[in-house]
């Protein structure tokens, strides 16, 4: 079977035909539906090498559009916010409609007698809803439901609506691994116990499955009675030893703890928390990881300043403004990204040779299953 080799972790070549080919045709999380609530709101966002938008239409639609003006290619917005009635440049003013259509330019008289404006409207971009998420895609012919459709009536966890969760501070890791590190870390079953032996306590391989959705992997423990649970038994009693007062909606076993939507979408849900974590390449060997946060009853809304290496001027959580080492935080967050770029140092050495991966849906055939997927789309 074959896997991915040293250079699709280190390689600037292999970066840039992963940018293209792979990210740039892939469904990508962007915002919630509630980001989106009036006309005009608007959400940037980064979806490989194109920069792109997703805003609400006058008629209470979402349109996705890459995020470029057609005449010069300038950034039409940036972050989020409420463009009005209009999308306007801001190097020379060309202005669009929320539907994307070109509705003139300063002077064009004297400088575009002859402009074509049905010709240069905004290009389209492909957007998708599930479960109150919003996602983009660079190509607007890219059909959603299909992409959807392996996770489509499985137990979801949470109503992100609902009245007893709310959302926390978002967090912001910058790390010195390749994206595909990061996950491939968070759908490894085989490191539980081992890494996370103080953190997390496990499973061990035995006890934890990963389930195979399409593209997609869902994860559940099995270290009680082989009953499926989204946390690991050590969590379960830890919770419930401080009387974590659950959130209703997602109270109910039976959904999974994480959720990879392939490619770079990793969803973690507990009775207590939900988490929406996006995985942005930044060059080969380096990447930044967004991730929205939501708490049950009676739990902080901002644990920043808790985490170990946040930079209360930047907003950036980072291994370089660590004061201490990351197996003495109690995090195990902090655990993941300390091993990944310890492996990525690995695996820029040229002796670096990828040895047998453990078998099995609770150990590391998940990371064989993320390699066939990428490698069908590069072909």
């Amino acid at each position: 079977m074959a896997h991915l080799g040293r250079e699709a972790y280190i390689s600037s070549d292999w970066y840039l035909k992963e940018q293209t080919d792979l990210l740039g045709r892939s469904w990508q999380f962007a915002c919630l539906d509630t980001d989106l609530m009036s006309a005009g709101d608007f959400v940037s966002v980064q979806v490989g090498p194109y920069p792109l938008m997703v805003a609400k239409m006058k008629d209470g639609t979402l349109g996705a559009y890459h995020n470029i003006c057609r005449h010069r290619g300038t950034t039409l917005v940036d972050g989020k916010g409420n463009t009005g009635q209009s999308f306007v440049c801001p190097y020379h003013r060309w202005t669009y409609a929320l539907d994307g259509r070109l509705k003139g330019a300063p002077d064009m008289a004297q400088c575009f007698p002859e402009l074509d404006r049905k010709g240069l409207s905004l290009k389209p971009a492909g957007v998708g809803q599930f479960k109150g998420l919003v996602f983009i895609n660079p190509n607007p012919e890219a059909n959603f439901d299909d992409w959807i459709k392996p996770i489509f009536g499985k137990a979801w966890p949470h109503d992100l609506s609902a009245k007893d969760i709310s959302e926390a501070a978002p967090l912001i890791y910058e790390m010195a691994c390749d994206w595909k590190v990061f996950v491939e870390n968070a759908i490894d079953g085989y490191h539980l116990a081992y890494l996370h032996e103080k953190t997390l306590g496990g499973p061990k391989p035995a006890e934890n499955i990963w389930e195979r959705e399409g593209p997609h992997l869902l994860w559940f423990a099995t270290d009680e009675d082989d009953t499926r649970d989204s946390l690991p038994l050590k969590i379960r009693k830890e919770a419930k030893s401080v009387w974590l007062k659950p959130i209703k909606s997602a109270k109910d076993p039976g959904y999974a703890g994480v959720f990879h939507l392939f490619p770079t979408t990793l969803i973690t849900a507990t009775p207590y928390t939900f988490s929406i974590s996006t995985l942005i390449p930044l060059e080969a060997a380096k990447c930044r990881m967004e991730v929205r946060h939501f708490v049950g009853p009676g739990q902080r809304k901002d644990e920043r300043k808790h985490i170990a290496g946040y930079d209360s001027k930047t907003g950036i959580i980072s291994s370089k403004n660590w004061s201490k080492h990351a197996l003495d935080t109690g995090d195990f967050q902090t655990e993941d990204v300390w091993i990944c770029e310890k492996l990525q140092r690995g695996l820029n050495s040229p002796a670096f040779e990828r040895g047998p991966l453990a078998k099995g849906a609770g150990a590391e055939d998940p990371i064989m299953w993320f390699h066939e997927n990428i490698l069908a789309r590069l072909k």
